[in-house]
């Protein structure tokens, strides 16, 4: 189930590096409009951004309803997609799916993979889920928490304060009409209403879904401290040859060997040294984007992380060696 970004659409599910992974692995992508923050709920936010900030309701509804529907489609995948006509082959029951790595007919998993929007709004999505089983494992691309910090911090923000400033007179203003903009999506993040299960469940049993979080020192879209601020509500932890090891509130834990899975949740980054040191100093949004929010994703090690994570529920380390240190984010 692929969870797409800011104002796109479901056809993000056809970006060149996903069809690879599924063709050379055996996966089957499905993916819709994500209510709410589809480019099809445009209008209403700029609306409510410029003038009619009581849109903001609206704004968190339709991600409620977004919730909503894909969930439905996730219960449908899980209960019934393998069950229709054309989606039978061969001799394999309705309820089985080809593995890749043996060949042979398996019960098919659930995974969510959610990339910038996506592992924004995933977070809280997979967290909603919980107990209902219909999700196995999450991945989440560059994701962040909350979203006054995600969008005060982004590149973007530059457009945004821009056209908040058509009905607001100050940036003090603006800032508190965030704030306030932020009360309404607590009810929809990891961070907020949902922080609390998070937290009771996420070390302790199965009722939260594993989470393998990956993100990219120096991202001048979706800042790392808001990936690291979600990764500390999942409970996660890192591995030891993450970039940064002493991330506040996240332990060091050990990689998947032969007998281990690696730890339940975990956050993966990849430190860009320049684009990292050229990132404001002070809480202020960078003027301009950098490559670090694309090159995440198509990271060769990364991707390796992220079908072992899908194909065996193991947790590797892709960072030894150095490997998840470069000079520049070039893809």
């Amino acid at each position: 189930d692929y969870g797409h970004g800011l104002f796109l659409s479901r056809k993000e599910a056809n970006d060149w590096f996903l069809v690879k992974m599924a063709h050379e692995n055996g996966y089957l992508i499905i993916a819709m409009d994500w209510r709410g923050m589809s480019k099809y709920d445009l209008p209403v936010i700029v609306k409510a951004l410029m003038t009619q900030p009581t849109l903001i309701e609206a704004m968190r509804d339709n991600l409620i309803q977004g919730y909503s529907n894909k969930l439905a489609l996730q219960h449908f995948a899980k209960n019934g997609l393998l069950a229709m006509p054309w989606m039978q082959f061969g001799s394999l029951s309705s309820n089985t799916a080809q593995s890749p790595n043996s060949g042979t007919a398996a019960e098919p998993s659930m995974i969510f993979y959610g990339i910038s929007q996506g592992g924004i709004l995933g977070s809280g999505y997979v967290a909603l889920l919980g107990e209902t089983k219909l999700i196995d494992r999450a991945i989440l691309g560059v994701p962040g928490t909350p979203f006054a910090l995600v969008m005060s911090r982004s590149s973007d923000f530059v457009m945004y304060n821009k056209l908040m400033l058509f009905n607001y007179y100050t940036n003090r203003h603006v800032r508190v009409f965030i704030s306030m903009l932020q009360m309404a999506f607590d009810s929809v993040g990891a961070s907020g209403h949902l922080a609390t299960p998070i937290a009771q469940h996420s070390k302790t049993d199965d009722s939260i879904p594993r989470v393998l979080l990956q993100a990219g020192l120096g991202d001048t879209q979706v800042n790392s401290l808001a990936a690291e601020l979600l990764s500390r509500a999942y409970g996660a932890s890192v591995l030891p040859g993450n970039p940064r090891k002493d991330v506040f509130g996240l332990s060091v834990e050990q990689p998947a060997n032969s007998t281990y899975d690696g730890p339940r949740s975990a956050l993966t980054e990849i430190l860009y040294k320049d684009d990292m040191a050229s990132l404001p100093k002070t809480n202020i949004a960078p003027k301009r984007r950098n490559r670090v929010h694309l090159c995440v994703r198509l990271d060769s090690n990364l991707e390796r992380q992220v079908v072992e994570f899908i194909n065996k529920g193991k947790i590797i380390d892709p960072c030894a060696n150095g490997a998840c240190i470069k000079r520049r984010a070039r893809c």
